[in-house]
């Protein structure tokens, strides 16, 4: 017996692990962006640096109540349970029972005793029963690699769903400010063509202006008016959007943010590190990394399979029919032996297995590769057009400012009746054109710029 205890043990410890022992991959980046204006991230949450104090009270509301997060940070917390799990089971499993019986047997048949009587047994057990399979070739420590990859690969998921929900919570945000700022242009523009309106038809009946000219105002009063209900309405919706996101009823931010107020901007320009960093930052390239990881194990547990598997198992105890005599030295069990499982026969389905296992570990890097490759694209496509926008944003700006004098400059000649009343209006609405681009294009700055963190897969503002 410990002839064979040894040879078991000495199998054990000699054991070898099947599979490939996993590196990750390198990552095919360049060594730098093409925009390099932006210095290196200082280590703050990024989203802190725009300039509004509502963001971070909504942020941090959204995190706490967002039910799509939740259930995110519920299954991280089932993958790590099934981790646990998974390495609970490489190590020995000891069990206590204890049983109690009462047993009645009936009598002889064909006794000729008329005293026999059934028979009345007890029987009382209480013990440890014990098994452990032995790793021989790695398929438990295998295993364990592949549960825990998952359960990284989970806390991957949902950090990825973390980052889309700051993400989308500043954009709605960002939205709902432009909304606001678009219809107070329109409704500053109603107003203007109403004063128009006023002013061309007191010059009608003294007699100095055309019934045409104040058709055509009248006329543009009434497009300006129609404006104004469907930009309302896209302001409701994204108030409900961001309601939503922050896991509340639809018109729980109504009255919040009923009040107007200025498009946040950013403090500070982003921070956009190397594209190095890419790989470690992003969730879900870390994601698909750690699939591959757990790929690459599920390897060796199929390799295992093509050898023989080893299990001890043993149990002592007590057994006796009375209690009083349970403890008595007589009444002690035991048993103890090893099960060895040979592969012989499986018409060539454990290989199959493997081939399989290979293929998609090989699909599992290829995607990952594919995945950093577009997300190199999806920064350098965010980089290009944020920058982009902040000089047509710049542009338009400096063409309110000539529009504005355009029109001075029409109404003054208007008055002195160098020029018709139209060159006026055209001029007005020029104007009041280039404002409503200029609060969509604040608007875009800012979104184009969350896309940006994004696809960095979030980071730090610098000042």
């Amino acid at each position: 017996m410990k002839r064979n205890l040894a040879l078991i043990l000495t199998l054990a410890i000699g054991g070898c692990t099947m599979g490939p022992d996993y590196q990750p991959p390198a990552a095919p980046v360049p060594a730098h962006w093409s925009l390099t204006a932006a210095a290196q991230p200082q280590g703050r949450e990024w989203w802190q640096a725009f300039d509004d104090p509502q963001i971070a009270a909504l942020v941090v509301r959204a995190l706490a109540a967002n039910p799509d997060l939740a259930a995110a940070e519920a299954a991280v917390r089932a993958a790590r349970a099934l981790a646990a799990k998974t390495t609970g089971g490489t190590w020995p499993e000891l069990d206590l029972s204890t049983a109690a019986s009462r047993s009645r047997d009936p009598a002889s048949q064909g006794s000729t005793t008329a005293a026999a009587k059934p028979r009345i047994a007890n029987s009382m057990t209480s013990g440890f029963d014990a098994s452990w399979e032995v790793d021989l070739w790695g398929k438990l420590e295998r295993g364990v690699q592949a549960a825990t990859a998952t359960a990284q690969a989970s806390q991957a998921e949902a950090d990825g769903v973390r980052l889309t929900l700051i993400g989308d919570v500043l954009r709605a945000y960002v939205e709902v400010r432009g909304m606001q700022l678009r219809l107070g242009v329109a409704e500053q523009a109603t107003a203007a063509y109403a004063d128009t309106v006023t002013l061309t038809e007191a010059k009608f009946r003294a007699g100095t202006g055309s019934g045409l000219d104040l058709v055509r105002a009248q006329a543009q009063l009434d497009a300006s008016r129609a404006e104004l209900p469907p930009l309302r309405a896209t302001l409701r919706a994204r108030l409900h959007a961001l309601s939503i996101l922050t896991g509340q009823m639809p018109e729980a931010l109504a009255v919040v943010l009923e009040t107007p107020a200025p498009v946040p901007r950013m403090t500070a320009r982003p921070g956009l590190g190397v594209p190095a960093d890419l790989v470690r930052k992003r969730p879900d390239l870390r994601q698909m990394e750690r699939n591959l990881a757990a790929a690459s194990a599920a390897i060796g547990v199929a390799e295992a399979d093509l050898y023989p598997s080893l299990s001890l198992s043993g149990s002592i105890g007590l057994s006796s029919a009375t209690a009083g005599s349970l403890l008595e030295l007589a009444s002690r069990t035991w048993s103890f032996g090893p099960s060895l499982v040979l592969p012989l026969l499986d018409g060539g389905s454990r290989r199959a297995e493997i081939a399989y296992r290979r293929a998609k570990a090989e699909q599992a890097e290829q995607l990952w590769r594919s995945a950093v490759l577009g997300a190199l694209a999806e920064v350098e496509d965010a980089l290009s057009a944020w920058d982009q926008q902040v000089l047509r944003q710049q542009a338009l700006v400096a063409a309110v400012a000539t529009s504005r004098s355009a029109l001075d400059l029409a109404s003054e000649l208007n008055a002195k009746g160098m020029s018709s009343y139209l060159d006026v209006l055209d001029a007005q609405r020029e104007l009041h054109d280039l404002e409503a681009q200029v609060a969509e294009a604040q608007v875009a700055v800012i979104t184009d710029l969350i896309s940006l963190y994004k696809a960095l897969g979030g980071g730090a503002p610098l000042s």
